[in-house]
């Protein structure tokens, strides 16, 4: 009897040993893992999609401004071994983000991510109002855009009401090879100045904002960089947000 116990035994542990060789074992704690589900929310054109990509790969290709999100995307992510689902919403249907948003705060929201760009949207439609009969970039182009930024923040914000459908807000402002020569007017815009009081009751949530940058691109493939901002600075920023992401959930930075 003692003799088949011991058989079985170690038939047992070989079985555990190729499970965990074969990576069954991590797969199982990742399956009943908590997932942090956060909502990604922004206009169209500010890079929400190509920012979760670059989350995962150090130097994603660049979206081209056609190809836009239609309806909601939930994008699986693991941070240091931790599970995240990104719902990515549509930033140019309204009314598919606002479907996207009723149903996911019925469920356990981590957080937000919200993400801008300081105007410099890309779209369809856009490409001829975005620069001067000289080449340049518009600057009222890039104001109008702002405006809609903060339009769009008010009307997600209404519809979140009560800030306990989520335990903070990270505001990523993206496209930092484009702007960084005008680091301190962008940050106190979201930080401190219209954007941030466009949020509302959202702002109890004491919203950070990262500077990011996916990948260096010209606007619209026409407009020149800032020239400020090298690979070294886009390593570092994706490195704050990973570390803000991990941190955001109590787990630390990335050598926490």
């Amino acid at each position: 009897m003692a003799e088949a116990g011991a058989i079985i035994t170690k038939e047992l542990l070989g079985l555990l040993k190729l499970a965990a060789e074969q990576g069954y074992i991590d797969r199982l704690r990742t399956l009943f893992k908590k997932k942090h589900r956060i909502l990604v929310l922004g206009c169209t054109g500010v890079g929400k999609t190509e920012l979760l990509k670059s989350l995962t790969t150090l130097t994603p290709e660049v979206i081209d401004h056609l190809n836009r999100t239609e309806f909601a995307e939930r994008h699986r992510i693991k941070i240091r071994n931790e599970p995240f689902i990104f719902v990515d919403t549509p930033g140019q249907y309204r009314s598919r983000r606002t479907r996207a948003i009723r149903e996911e705060i019925t469920r356990d929201i981590t957080g937000i991510l919200n993400v801008v760009c300081y105007g410099y949207h890309e779209n369809k439609v856009d490409r001829k109002n975005a620069f001067t009969p000289a080449g340049e970039v518009d600057e009222a182009f890039l104001e109008q855009k702002r405006k809609t930024e903060i339009d769009d923040a008010q009307s997600w914000a209404s519809l979140l009401g009560a800030p306990e459908f989520a335990d903070w807000l990270i505001t990523v402002v993206t496209k930092a090879d484009l702007w960084w020569n005008r680091y301190d007017e962008v940050i106190g815009h979201y930080s401190t100045g219209p954007y941030h009081q466009s949020l509302g009751d959202v702002r109890a949530l004491n919203p950070v904002v990262l500077e990011y940058c996916s990948v260096f691109h010209k606007f619209y493939g026409q407009g020149s960089l800032s020239g400020a901002f090298d690979d070294s600075d886009r390593l570092r920023t994706r490195v704050h947000l990973l570390q803000s992401l991990l941190a955001s959930i109590g787990k630390g930075g990335l050598n926490g």
